[in-house]
């Protein structure tokens, strides 16, 4: 070993040298004694085998066939293994077959879809052409029967006598105006396609005394409260028990606020009709002839389902001379008239305030256009 040299740094140094040279020789050590163990087994090998001649002949002859196969197989390998190039280009090539294969199967399927369209639009058609045809047939079927019917109308209107030709109407045409001064009105109700004469006056004076008379004998009927008066409700039914009529309306009381009021309600087949109307010697041609042409006109108020009564009666009128203007109403309208007298109902109303000025009087405004 190398001698220590004084001081730490020189002490380290021959620490690492003699580590070195340690490793080193155990290595060669090592080396020498591997080396004669295979020169020894390689001795021993040869020593123990025997080559049988035979064997050997047959071992180069295999190795000849072997090297042949080699040869063969890599010519093969060779003639399988293109060029680069030539690769590349075989790519290409198939490529632009692909692409265009590509092309034309595009082609190929746009012509079978417009074929397919082309065969479904044919097949609808052909549908429709049969719809139409149905129709057409049945338009002719139809044509036909109108046409037998058409000749049927036409053989029977032959065979049928002409008709004498009614006289045409006479129709003024409506002058809207008012009536004259100081003359009255007389209604005429036109329902039912007939005329009733509405003779108010003593119906209403009849009403007004019998509903008075009935006050005041039931007083203690119908007034339970003085404050609250008479019990319209009892009192409307007490008096229809007993209903009032004329020879063309039946009247029903009933109560509008604290009036009582009379509603006119006609008697069925009791107006006149049109036959009658028309008779120069008639009932209705002998009623119209008391009434004074100066002192009244009438009043005609006319549902929808008698206007032909209406006009018939306007005729004879006119002939006669009396004047005349007519309010045309619905099928619900029902005449009605007040009854007045002392007979109020409910509970009386409260005092007016004295203090309240009065309202000015209004105007008289224009006279209503009565006639026409």
């Amino acid at each position: 070993m190398a001698k220590r040299r004084s001081g730490e740094e020189d002490e380290g140094l021959d620490s690492l040298l003699d580590t070195m040279f340690n490793v080193v020789g155990i290595l060669i050590i090592v080396l020498v004694v591997v080396q004669l163990g295979m020169q020894e087994s390689v001795k021993q090998i040869a020593n123990s085998v025997q080559i049988d001649p035979l064997a050997l002949e047959k071992l180069i002859k295999d190795l000849e066939e072997a090297q042949k196969d080699k040869l063969k197989v890599e010519k093969e390998l060779k003639d399988l293994d293109p060029d680069e190039q030539d690769l590349e280009m075989l790519i290409q090539r198939l490529q632009s077959e692909s692409t265009a294969k590509e092309a034309i199967l595009k082609s190929q399927q746009g012509e079978l879809q417009k074929s397919i369209i082309a065969q479904k639009n044919a097949l609808e058609m052909a549908k429709k052409a049969d719809e139409n045809k149905e129709k057409r047939e049945k338009l002719s079927s139809d044509l036909n029967s109108a046409l037998d019917e058409i000749a049927k109308l036409e053989a029977t209107l032959d065979d049928t006598p002409e008709r004498a030709q009614k006289a045409a109407k006479v129709v003024n045409l409506p002058d809207p105006r008012p009536a004259p001064e100081g003359i009255k009105e007389a209604v005429f109700l036109c329902v039912g396609n007939q005329i009733y004469p509405i003779v108010d006056d003593p119906i209403r004076a009849a009403a007004r005394k019998r509903a008075e008379y009935q006050a005041e004998r039931g007083a203690r009927k119908y007034v339970k409260d003085p404050k609250q008066g008479i019990d319209a409700e009892k009192f409307v039914e007490d008096f229809n028990e007993r209903p009032m009529s004329d020879d063309w309306f039946r009247f029903e009381m009933y109560a509008s606020g604290r009036d009582p009021r009379l509603r006119f309600k006609p008697r069925e087949d009791g107006g006149f009709k049109i036959e009658e109307i028309q008779s120069a010697r008639s009932r209705f041609r002998r009623l119209l002839s008391t009434v004074d042409p100066s002192k009244f006109y009438f009043k005609f108020i006319v549902y929808p389902d008698s206007y032909e009564a209406y006009v018939e009666t306007r005729h004879v009128t006119d002939q006669m001379g009396y004047l005349a203007g007519w309010t045309p109403v619905d099928a619900n309208y029902q005449y009605t008239t007040w009854i007045g007298g002392k007979v109020k109902f409910g509970p009386p109303p409260p005092p007016p305030d004295p203090n309240k000025p009065k309202p000015k009087p209004k105007p008289p405004g224009p006279k209503p256009n009565v006639l026409d």
